[in-house]
């Protein structure tokens, strides 16, 4: 399968019969983040590569130039951030699902994409000896998102460890991140493309900042 253009079979799930598949993609995106079983994963971040292949109609956002009716990858390269790095996934499959989970779900500010590909690479797991990766492809009814139990809570993503959410926090969408009990919350940064700076805190709960998660490297 060549990655940037699944087979027709899955476009026409997707898609109106006859249209083809419109894509906006991110490669090569690298973060340093904890993911991992072995008890050295989980006490030093690693470097992880991710590559995306996000599938909607993107003629609405051509003739309109607006942004909102497509996906602006600054905003979806600042949540996988948080995601990845907030929530210290111990497989690679588990933080695969996750991301494609977060980019399918409904967001005020961007298009619904139809299904997304998701790639992620840990390169210095083995050493360099080789790369181990997880490559998935999930369509948008693959996914139910659920209320949750607060309000203005959207449930994404469970696994047998964690459970991750979007929170209408007083207009401020925040992702909170539910971990044996443990309820944090990572609200996004002022900044579209804010790396550097830590977390802005949300007023509410066990506030996650950057230097909790691991030192920004990207």
């Amino acid at each position: 399968m060549s990655w940037n253009l699944p087979p027709e079979t899955h476009v026409e799930t997707t898609l109106a019969p006859g249209r083809r598949a419109d894509w906006v993609s991110l490669s090569k995106f690298r973060l340093q983040a904890v993911i991992g079983v072995y008890p050295h994963e989980r006490l030093h971040p690693q470097p992880v590569d991710i590559d995306l292949a996000i599938q909607l109609d993107t003629r609405a956002a051509a003739v309109s130039l607006n942004l909102a009716k497509s996906v602006d990858y600054a905003k979806v390269a600042r949540d996988l951030r948080l995601l990845l790095q907030g929530a210290r996934f111990h497989l690679l499959e588990t933080a695969a699902e996750a991301v494609a989970a977060l980019l399918l779900a409904p967001f005020p500010d961007r298009a619904r994409p139809e299904a997304v590909q998701v790639k992620l690479c840990k390169p210095s797991a083995l050493d360099g000896l080789a790369t181990p990766s997880v490559a998935i492809f999930r369509t948008r009814g693959d996914f139910e998102f659920l209320p949750g139990e607060h309000t203005g809570e959207t449930l994404i993503f469970a696994s047998a460890d964690l459970k991750i959410s979007l929170v209408d926090m007083g207009g401020e969408r925040s992702l909170a991140i539910t971990r044996l009990g443990d309820r944090e919350f990572l609200t996004r940064p002022t900044q579209v493309f804010d790396f550097p700076d830590g977390f802005e805190p949300s007023g509410t709960g066990s506030i996650l900042t950057s230097t909790d998660v691991v030192t920004p490297q990207v």
